[in-house]
C-alpha cells in the first residue's frame, strides 16, 4: 500500500491542484465558504441546544463553560470524518469518464481531493484554537489533537474507499450513506456531552460508545476542551484503529476496482 501511494504521489499531487483550482472557483468569497458554512451551523446549533434544550457544556480545563466551543470541537472532528467519506463517493463517480479513456489507479483522484479537504479542516482548527485563546483555555493537552485528527482521517479515508467502490457498483448507496450519516451524527457526543447520555439511558450509552467516531469526538473534547491528556494507549489505538481502516479500505478497493471504469 504504502509503495503504491509512493509510486503514484506525482498523479495524486495532480488531482489535489486540480481540485484545489476548480473548489469554489466561479464565488466571489472562494476558501472562505469552507468556513462560512461549519460557523453557520456552529450559530444555529449552539442556539438551539443551549438556549431550547438547555444542554449544559461540561467544565472546560480552566473552570468555565462554553458550549459553543464544546460543540465546535466535536464538529471539526466530525466533519473531518462526514467530508472524508463523502468525498470519497463523489470523486470516484465525477472521474468516470477520465477513468474510461486514461488508465490510472482509480484511488488516485480520491485521495488528492482528500488532501484538499484537509485545508478546511486546517483552518476550522485554527478558528478552534482562536476560540479557545480568546476563553483562556489553554494546555499542553492540544498536542493530542494531532494524532487523534490523524487517525480520524485514516479511518474516514479508509471507509470511504470501501463506500465509493460499493456505490460505484450499487448508486444506492451513497443514499444510504447519507441517511446513516445523519442517524450517527446524532448518536456521536458532538451536540451533548457523554455524560448525559449516561445519566439518561444505559442502553443508548452503549450504543453512543459502541459508534467509532464517538472515541475519536471525546478525545478531541478531552484534548481540546477539557484539557485533559488522553492515555498514550488510548492515542496509539486511535492511530493503529485509523490506519487499519485505511489499510483494509485501499485493499478492497484495488480488489474490486479491476473494472471501475465500465462500472462509471
Amino acid at each position: 500500500m504504502l509503495t503504491a501511494l509512493k509510486r503514484q504521489h506525482a498523479l495524486i499531487w495532480a488531482f489535489a491542484n486540480r481540485d484545489f483550482a476548480t473548489r469554489y472557483r466561479s464565488s466571489v468569497l472562494g476558501w472562505s465558504w469552507s468556513l462560512v458554512q461549519p460557523l453557520a451551523i456552529l450559530l444555529i446549533y449552539a442556539a438551539v441546544f443551549s438556549l431550547v434544550f438547555r444542554v449544559e457544556a461540561p467544565p472546560m480545563g480552566n473552570g468555565a463553560t462554553s458550549y459553543a466551543a464544546f460543540l465546535f470541537t466535536g464538529m471539526v472532528t466530525w466533519n473531518l470524518f462526514a467530508s472524508l467519506l463523502t468525498l470519497s463517493m463523489t470523486q470516484l463517480k465525477s472521474n468516470g469518464e477520465l477513468l474510461k479513456k486514461v488508465q490510472f489507479p482509480a484511488w488516485a483522484p480520491v485521495i488528492g481531493a482528500s488532501l484538499v479537504q484537509l485545508i478546511q479542516v486546517v483552518l476550522e482548527l485554527i478558528v478552534l484554537v482562536a476560540m479557545f485563546l480568546i476563553l483562556g483555555n489553554v494546555g499542553f493537552t492540544w498536542f493530542y489533537a494531532i494524532p487523534i485528527l490523524i487517525g480520524t482521517a485514516l479511518f474516514a479515508q479508509g471507509v470511504g474507499l470501501m463506500l465509493s467502490i460499493m456505490n460505484a457498483r450499487f448508486g444506492d448507496v451513497m443514499y444510504i450513506v447519507a441517511v446513516v450519516l445523519g442517524a450517527l451524527y446524532f448518536l456521536t457526543p458532538v451536540l451533548y456531552p457523554m455524560s448525559l447520555v449516561e445519566s439518561s439511558s444505559e442502553v443508548l450509552a452503549w450504543i453512543v460508545k459502541a459508534n467509532p467516531m464517538s472515541w475519536y469526538v471525546q478525545a478531541m473534547h478531552d484534548a481540546m476542551y477539557g484539557l485533559v491528556a488522553p492515555s498514550f494507549l488510548g492515542v496509539c489505538a486511535l492511530l493503529v484503529g485509523g490506519f487499519l481502516t485505511f489499510w483494509a479500505g485501499f485493499w478492497i478497493f484495488n480488489r474490486f476496482a479491476e473494472d471501475i471504469g465500465e462500472l462509471l
